[in-house]
């Protein structure tokens, strides 16, 4: 497989091995990836933050209520909505760990039937996932915006697909920190931002997220950019386009958790005069585990026996149907070791943390936010409420268990109370054949050394540490 630079494009030759008429008919597929995004849109009622775009491709489309992540961490989070495999089964657990040349992600799979396929902006799967499109389209950012040229290249790629269908896959760099309010339109006010409880309620945090919605008004622009670029060329009509993110909002006590401020995600499907426009799922849950599945399922591609996900063709085309009864996910090292798994259903959720005896490892990126110093100077006087400490908490419940249809923020571990012994027993039986059926590795076995501390969140290391243990 040869790669090229061609005037900003690197292309990828290959031969497919369907002819152009057969794929014809097949939908083009348009796939928008937000960086670090929770919740915060005005569709998933959000009313203080500005997002037109994503909110009128909400109100084409289908808007999914319960869709959860694999990870609340980039890389393994993206390499499981590629691949259809949890980031254990395919060694990228661990933040930055890129997949090996064995595994496939979509675009291998859709360019045998006979798709143009490309990337733009951020991967975080490696080299050897770069290679399995036709091409990676040169684009970046310039003092936090989007540049012309990466534009023009995104056009070329729709024109340069000609009749075939194209798969494009665009990961945004917003709302992933640092903030840097002089290259970032000032466009949402901080007294207006939604406040989580656990976090501090005063102007650094709310300027922090303010900045925040900031970035992701920002990606909403340049979303809606790029939807009329594709009108232009007369490509709107057979797109399918999805939106969702990759992990929770870049704030303590989510991006890096598994509650659902951490691995809750956005999740947006239009396909016009396919999908019923405004239409909500909320019957069960969706996992991106599935996000692969459903793809090669809407090309007509037969989906591999060793995926773990399973499409959900049938649910955008009549969302009444019931989606998953429970989803998985992990977390593992991201700035510090963690080994923590989830189980969620509709009401219920169980987390199981293997390094109880320790804080609760936090990103470095968080540990440096405004948001982070405020929670440790008001630790430092004595003022923090309960829900704002829980983050430093140590020892650690090795079992958390929440009540989700009365404790939405999962604040209240109710693994002591006798009334939830049952159904925690039903979710730990779940947990541990998740474990076995996808070949988990105990939390022994590939322990790394922390880059930050977990007390003070000051990042004394560069870069990530050799094992401990193999």
């Amino acid at each position: 497989m040869k790669r090229i630079v061609l005037s900003g494009v690197i292309v990828v030759s290959s031969v497919s091995v369907f002819s152009q008429q057969e794929s014809g008919d097949l939908p083009n597929i348009l796939v928008f990836v937000a960086d670090d995004a929770g919740m915060d849109f005005g569709c998933y009622g959000n009313r203080s933050i500005k997002t037109p775009n994503i909110d009128r491709l909400a109100s084409h489309g289908l808007r999914f209520e319960k869709a959860f992540l694999t990870s609340p961490q980039s890389s393994p989070s993206r390499t499981g909505m590629m691949t259809g495999k949890f980031a254990h089964t395919i060694g990228t657990e661990d933040l930055h760990s890129p997949i090996d040349d064995r595994t496939w992600m979509i675009p291998y799979f859709l360019r045998q039937k006979g798709y143009f396929t490309g990337s733009m902006l951020k991967t975080h799967w490696g080299e050897n996932g770069d290679k399995q499109f036709d091409c990676m389209i040169d684009a970046g950012y310039d003092r936090g915006t989007l540049t012309e040229k990466s534009y023009l290249n995104y056009e070329r790629f729709i024109r340069d697909s000609g009749r075939r269908p194209f798969f494009l896959w665009i990961g945004f760099s917003d709302p992933h920190r640092g903030y840097n309010r002089k290259a970032c339109p000032q466009v949402n006010q901080p007294e207006e931002t939604i406040v989580p409880p656990f976090l501090i309620d005063e102007p650094n945090t709310r300027r922090d997220l303010a900045d925040y919605y900031d970035e992701i008004s920002r990606m909403d622009a340049n979303i809606g950019r790029m939807l009329q670029i594709l009108h232009k060329n007369g490509k709107e009509d057979n797109t399918l386009i999805i939106f969702l993110s990759d992990n929770g909002m870049p704030f303590p006590r989510c991006k890096g958790t598994l509650y659902d401020m951490g691995i809750r995600t956005p999740l947006v499907f239009v396909w016009k005069n396919k999908i019923v426009p405004g239409g909500v799922h909320n019957n069960g849950l969706i996992s991106t585990i599935d996000l692969a599945p459903t793809l090669l399922d809407v090309a007509g591609i037969p989906v591999p026996s060793d995926m773990y996900g399973t499409g959900f063709k049938d649910i955008l085309f009549n969302p009444v149907k019931r989606g998953r009864e429970y989803i998985f996910s992990e977390r593992n090292w991201h700035n510090t070791d963690e080994y923590i798994r989830c189980v969620r259903t509709e009401t219920r959720k169980l987390i199981y943390n293997a390094y109880y005896e320790l804080p609760h490892g936090t990103p470095i990126d968080l540990t440096t936010s405004p948001s982070w110093y405020e929670l440790k100077k008001r630790q430092k006087e004595g003022f923090l409420t309960l829900a704002q400490g829980l983050i430093f908490t140590v020892p650690r419940p090795m079992v958390e268990i929440y009540d989700l249809t009365e404790d939405t923020y999962e604040l209240h571990n109710v693994a002591d109370e006798q009334r939830y012994y049952d159904d925690g027993m039903e979710l730990a039986k779940l947990l541990r054949e998740w474990q076995s059926e996808t070949g988990d590795h105990p939390w022994w076995k590939r322990r790394r050394p922390d880059q930050n501390d977990r007390i003070t969140g000051f990042p004394l290391f560069s870069g990530r540490q050799n094992y401990w243990t193999e």
